[in-house]
């Protein structure tokens, strides 16, 4: 009889942990594991991305992503659940998106390749001897050729 009711108790906490460790990881199905929650709330969310990387626009009520999107450095996104409206840099994406008026989440994955800079406004991006550094991200094949020069 004790053998039994020890065989019930352990069934029992047993099939009670692997609900709730399942409930853990399924809490955010859609979006990434390394994506770390950058913006909440019932009215306007909104984000300006550190680092390169992708966004994702989750309702929280419905448990599911209704939006994502390739961010680039500095650039915001923002959700306006009154205009039912996904902005980037204050263009309206075309989708809108489901249930506007529920509670709202960002996420935000980094990209794993380094940030895209502009090599035309980076200063950085000049040395001295007036050549440009042009970053290629690792496994891309690049062919240099040299221009003639012209005399002067």
């Amino acid at each position: 009889m004790k053998v039994r009711f020890f065989a019930v108790g352990v069934l029992s906490v047993g099939s009670l942990m692997a609900f709730l460790g399942g409930c853990a990881e399924d809490d955010r199905p859609d979006v990434p594991s390394d994506a770390m929650q950058v913006s909440s709330g019932g009215k306007v969310v909104a984000f300006a991305a550190p680092h390169d990387g992708k966004a994702y626009l989750r309702d929280d009520n419905d448990n599911r992503v209704v939006y994502s999107t390739d961010l680039k450095r500095e650039q915001v996104m923002k959700f306006d659940p009154v205009s039912d409206t996904v902005q980037i840099d204050g263009r309206t994406a075309p989708e809108g998106v489901a249930n506007p008026g529920h509670d709202h989440s960002i996420y935000f994955s980094r990209s794993a390749q380094p940030d895209r800079t502009d090599a035309g406004s980076n200063a950085a991006n000049s040395s001295a001897n007036g050549m440009t550094t042009v970053h290629v991200p690792i496994g891309v094949q690049v062919d240099v050729q040299t221009q003639p020069s012209t005399p002067n």
